[in-house]
């Protein structure tokens, strides 16, 4: 489903199946409001507002501080509210329900065990709302291989900050700006909610069950069916990818949007075969990723929505964490680890824990260094707290991990993952080495090169007077701009941790005076 584009008109149209599917990372914190009010829909185009005036324009819930516009779309902070503004108002570009460049899907293990609570703040309503999410939630489960799983002991505690279940489901008080709303599958827990104003679902006439089984959808990745240009008006974008055919009786089309369907938003046959496109047929295997294998197995066939899940990794890998230490300048980016990425084994999990000062925003991506506008994993989150959980896909061999500074800051990251066997050590020997040396500035020395075994840890740890700048290559000699680690700080106290590449079996070391300075350098890594 994709969002209402337009944050004045609040038309609430309807979801379709193009699929809006959000990935891993993106953006998009939308959900869906059931409202039934006839607005007219802005023009798409570029606007010259600002930031400032738009943030003053868009609603903000009371309490949980997430801000709504386009209608029903759901955005955690203001950090994520300025990013909105920059990528879909500022310039007139397209609300994209995508992240990194993929779509936004359950993976093949969270579908099974989507938990959820419903709020006992809902008092003499809670049975009915129980009721009603059964039945929608049903619904989907008929339709493909998801499953909804209700946590009744979590209900006293059915907070946003309830990390037991995947989702809340909540009354609240949206001030006329929507009946329902939800969420996307990468948005991050705080926004992870089915909030139902009861005031407006019942001027509204729209039954309760019908407006859950809609935001449902939202839920599953799906965006509206009204914004594509079939349905004539309801126009919100054009950042989806269409899964069947265009249905205006589909359960994410709004019927005021010239729909066909009414108020009872039941699921046609085309929602269907949309649904079975991602997630696969109930009980069968999965359309955004099948099932992994065991041991050495091979990986489940997925559906169109996605490629197969991998194998189990091989015998003889080995699970190791790293931690790694750095500091970034606003807007800059800094590699964790070598800049040629982490070793790693498909279908073995990749863990990386981001903790710090400042707020640092951590990147993952596979395959290739990630970018602002690609990547695997990015939680985009305030603060330098920052988790990316990932189980490496089929094919992939490297992992790249990158923090960019949204503020300055300090990160802490440690990364946990499973080499490919053969890439470890397997004998090594642990070996230190220190190097010392005065520098006028501009002078340089080069130390090394040290033999070093591939996948495993290189560590420079340097301290000293005066500015000395630290640079480490795998391969040849560091140059001013070819390095695969450099933190550039002031002062003396540098440190370089990284993994030796596959295929890499020498490291060169080089101190620049950047002031008349004094070091001394300690290495630490596995000797072959």
């Amino acid at each position: 489903m994709r969002s209402v584009r337009s944050r004045r008109s609040r038309v609430r149209g309807s979801a379709s199946f193009k699929l809006g599917v959000m990935t891993a990372g993106v953006f998009a914190l939308t959900a869906c409001v059931s409202d039934l009010e006839d607005e007219p829909v802005e023009d798409v185009g570029g606007s010259q507002e600002s930031f400032e005036a738009f943030e003053r324009a868009a609603f903000r819930e009371p309490g949980s501080g997430v801000y709504i516009v386009d209608g029903d779309t759901p955005v955690a902070d203001i950090k994520h509210l300025q990013e909105f503004w920059e990528t879909y108002v500022r310039d007139g570009a397209l609300i994209v329900q995508r992240s990194g460049g993929s779509d936004v899907v359950w993976s093949a293990a969270q579908k099974k065990s989507i938990t959820y609570c419903v709020s006992t703040t809902f008092g003499a309503r809670h049975a009915a709302v129980v009721a009603a999410m059964a039945a929608a939630t049903a619904s989907w489960e008929s339709a493909s291989d998801v499953d909804y799983i209700y946590q009744s002991a979590q209900d006293a505690s059915c907070t946003a900050g309830n990390s037991n279940v995947v989702f809340d489901v909540r009354p609240t008080n949206s001030g006329g700006q929507y009946i329902a709303r939800a969420f996307f599958p990468n948005d991050a827990r705080s926004v992870r909610n089915v909030l139902i104003d009861f005031k407006e679902l019942e001027v509204s006439g729209v039954a309760l069950e019908a407006a859950l089984r809609h935001e449902l959808g939202h839920t599953l990745g799906f965006r509206h069916e009204h914004t594509r240009p079939e349905a004539g008006v309801c126009f919100e974008d054009n950042a989806w990818r269409a899964l069947t055919t265009y249905d205006s009786d589909s359960v994410m089309h709004y019927p005021q949007c010239n729909g066909t369907g009414d108020w009872n938003f039941v699921l046609t046959a085309r929602d269907i075969q949309g649904a079975q496109a991602l997630y696969g047929p109930p009980g069968g295997a999965g359309g955004s990723g099948g099932a992994g294998g065991g041991s050495g197995g091979s990986g489940g066939a997925g559906g169109s929505g996605g490629s197969g899940g991998a194998g189990g990794g091989s015998g003889g890998s080995t699970t190791v964490t790293e931690n790694f230490s750095s500091s970034v300048n606003a807007g800059a980016f800094v590699d964790i680890g070598s800049s040629a990425g982490f070793a790693v084994t498909p279908g073995t999990g990749l863990t990386v824990v981001m903790t710090g000062t400042g707020d640092p925003d951590l990147y993952v991506k596979f395959g290739s260094a990630p970018t602002t506008a690609s990547y695997s994993c990015r939680p985009y989150l305030s603060g330098a707290s920052e988790t990316c959980t990932l189980t490496v896909p089929t094919g992939q061999t490297r992992a790249y991990v990158k923090v960019r500074g949204y503020t300055a800051a300090t990160c802490n990251v440690a990364v946990t993952y499973t080499r490919p066997s053969g890439t470890s050590s397997g004998g090594g020997t642990a070996t230190s080495a220190t190097f010392s040396g005065s520098l006028a500035a501009g002078a340089s020395a080069s130390h090394g090169p040290l033999s070093v075994v591939p996948g495993t840890s290189l560590r420079l740890v340097m301290t000293g007077t005066g500015d000395p700048d630290l640079y480490v290559r795998f391969g040849a000699a560091p140059t001013r701009t070819s390095y695969d680690c450099r933190p550039y700080l002031d002062g003396a106290a540098e440190t370089c941790t990284l993994t030796v590449p596959a295929g890499q079996t020498q490291a060169f070391l080089s101190v620049n005076g950047f002031a008349d300075s004094t070091y001394q350098l300690s290495a630490t890594y596995t000797a072959p």
